[in-house]
């Protein structure tokens, strides 16, 4: 780090150490500007200096990491898939959750906040009703592993909201864990199907129609309190519904041809749920059973072979419907592998893939407004068990993960690079070395698909923690105006040359008071990718910034020096009081630096 002593209008001298830090005159514009020749501001009196010390207290609050957003730590089972991960070199992904309004250079609402902010009602115990996730995908998620674990790890910290949409049979031998109860005389319809239905598709993509007369399900009850039947008003006989073998419904059909909903309310304490058909021909869609109370409701709307062409062969209204029905707050999205398959085989072309993918992703998304969304990629994709070079990697795979992170951050939904999580190239040759894939190549076995469910999981967990909670805007604007002296006049993020990073000098090691600090200058997208972090001393905090036009030497003397601003009584979480000190320094540096720049230097 280098530095420089340079003598100011008034005779006044200040030394600049060299670290980094984001071009605040890219990034801010302030009103009033200090014209050339002025001297530096008074010092504050003591009422500004307080107010400005709640304007810090509140950007603090801000940009740091909500106390509820604080993760509990990882369950034996959750540790395990770690171990497991880290054997096949998996590292995970971070996820990309663009931002959609800004405050300055700081982000105060991304994309997943509907989710995030629905996730914050359960911790805290505002939300008394449950949060919906909606996953589509192809077979991976028809599977219901990988949702299975996103879906346990999410009930762990947040509570359970019951089974959620259900499929009346199974849609193969193998798979789901949760998706279905036993069931016997139904015939399985898919918008998987090579040959299109004549049947008409919903939200699930797959249609049950009894093939014999009273032909049932039955579905064990946990708990839950309410349900949904989605069946078709087209030529069937009447749908019963019992409980602990009492009659609690039936459908009264009038062959309109319309699709058709009944809700209905469980007694307490109710064991099992069975559904009968009573004639031939009736057609279902699905089963929803949800608590009333809060907590995680998580649907699995995956189908074998599958990809976005197919998904829309569903009637759109009564997708819309039936998603709407069911109010998710987030709408994942996991598809690309049969998309990368049908490339290499001449079956579709990129403008093809990519048009399907940006109507399916916008008719979801388009039914569900206030909801977030987010795309997960293709995992790793290899020519198989026929080919010459059996693990050699599909050809347009990156094609398809890079057309997919376009489409999501276009149409306004984070990005979850699943094929980087994995570990990237090579990825299903280490799977497949530790015995988890299947002999084909494309499937993971179930404990390979746990992984993927974990590594999916962690980055939406880690994704919540790190963002910070939203604020609004005008309030965050005056803050920070109270905060700096100044007026932000942009609310928008601006175009910069050269992004740079804030260091502070070294000091004692890091504790908690830096960790707070640390996470302040992330937020800010400030820190450098190396800088030594740590405070001088409990009562001074020690920094240096790099004003570019000053030319700066290199001996490394001197330093900013910046004061933390006294703590209320009530303030005593190192993390909590570090982040006040964090959003204090920013403040400075943007002050001095402003200054600085203002003055015609040679």
């Amino acid at each position: 780090m280098g530095a420089s002593q340079r003598r100011l209008p008034g005779g006044q001298k200040v030394t600049i150490a060299v670290a980094s830090f984001v071009a605040v005159g890219a990034l801010m514009a302030f009103r009033p500007a200090a014209a050339a020749g002025s001297p530096p501001p008074a010092e504050a009196p003591q009422e500004a200096r307080q107010e400005r010390l709640a304007a810090a207290q509140f950007i603090a609050r801000a940009l740091a990491p909500a106390d509820s957003r604080r993760l509990t730590e990882h369950s034996a089972e959750e540790q395990e898939l770690r171990r497991l991960a880290a054997s096949l070199h998996a590292p995970g992904a971070h996820l990309e959750n663009p931002c959609l309004e800004r405050t300055g250079p700081f982000c105060t609402r991304t994309v997943l906040e509907p989710f995030f902010s629905a996730l914050d009602g359960l911790r805290t115990g505002q939300t008394s009703s449950p949060v919906k996730i909606a996953a589509f995908g192809n077979s991976l998620i028809a599977g219901d592993r990988i949702v299975d674990i996103v879906r346990e790890q999410f009930v762990r910290r947040f509570g359970d909201g019951g089974r959620g949409l259900l499929l009346i049979d199974r849609l193969a031998p193998y798979g789901p864990r949760t998706r279905t109860g036993t069931a016997d005389g139904w015939a399985v319809h898919t918008v998987g199907e090579l040959k299109e239905s004549s049947w008409p598709f919903g939200l699930s993509g797959v249609v049950h129609v009894s093939n014999q007369p009273r032909a049932r399900s039955r579905f064990s009850l946990s708990g839950e309190s309410r349900g949904t039947l989605f069946w078709l008003d087209q030529n069937p006989g009447p749908v019963e519904l019992r409980v602990d073998g009492h009659p609690l419904l039936q459908t009264e059909p009038r062959n309109e041809g319309q699709h058709q909903q009944a809700d209905f309310m469980l007694p307490a304490g109710a064991k099992t749920l069975e559904l009968i058909a009573h004639q031939r021909g009736t057609a279902l869609q699905g089963l929803a059973l949800d608590k009333s109370g809060p907590g995680i409701i998580l649907d699995t709307l995956g189908v074998p072979s599958a990809d976005a062409s197919l998904f829309l062969r569903a009637d759109a209204a009564m997708v819309a419907d039936q998603l709407r029905a069911r109010a998710p707050s987030l709408v994942l999205v996991m598809l690309g592998g049969n998309e990368v398959k049908r490339l290499q085989w001449k079956r579709s072309t990129s403008s093809q893939v990519e048009r399907d993918l940006r109507r399916f992703l916008q008719r979801v998304t388009r039914a569900t407004p206030n909801a977030a969304c987010l795309v997960v990629g293709p995992v790793d994709a290899v020519l198989g068990p026929e080919a010459t070079q059996p693990f050699q990697q599909r050809e347009h795979l990156d094609e398809v993960i890079d057309m997919e992170r376009e489409i999501a951050l276009e149409e306004g939904c984070a990005f979850f690079d699943m094929f980087t999580a994995m570990g990237g190239t090579g990825a299903i040759q280490r799977f497949h070395t530790q015995g988890l894939m299947h002999e084909d190549l494309v499937h993971p076995k179930g404990r390979g698909l746990d992984v993927l469910g974990a590594l999916l999981a962690d980055g939406l967990l880690r994704s919540w923690e790190d963002t910070p909670r939203t604020e609004p805007s005008a309030a965050l604007a005056r803050a920070w105006a109270t905060l700096l002296g100044v007026e932000l006049l942009s609310h928008g993020a601006h175009p910069t040359p050269q992004a740079r990073g804030v260091a502070l000098l070294p000091g004692e090691p890091e504790g908690p008071w830096t960790a707070g600090i640390r996470r302040v200058l992330d937020t800010a997208r400030t820190r450098g990718p190396s800088p030594g972090l740590s405070l001088a001393g409990p009562s001074s905090l020690k920094c240096a910034t790099l004003v570019p036009r000053l030319g700066m030497a290199a001996d490394g003397s001197g330093c900013l020096p910046v004061t933390p601003p006294p703590f209320p009584a009530g303030l005593q979480d190192p993390f909590q009081r570090g982040s006040v000190v964090g959003a204090w320094l920013l403040a400075e540096l943007v002050r001095y630096d402003t200054l600085a720049s203002a003055w015609q230097v040679p």
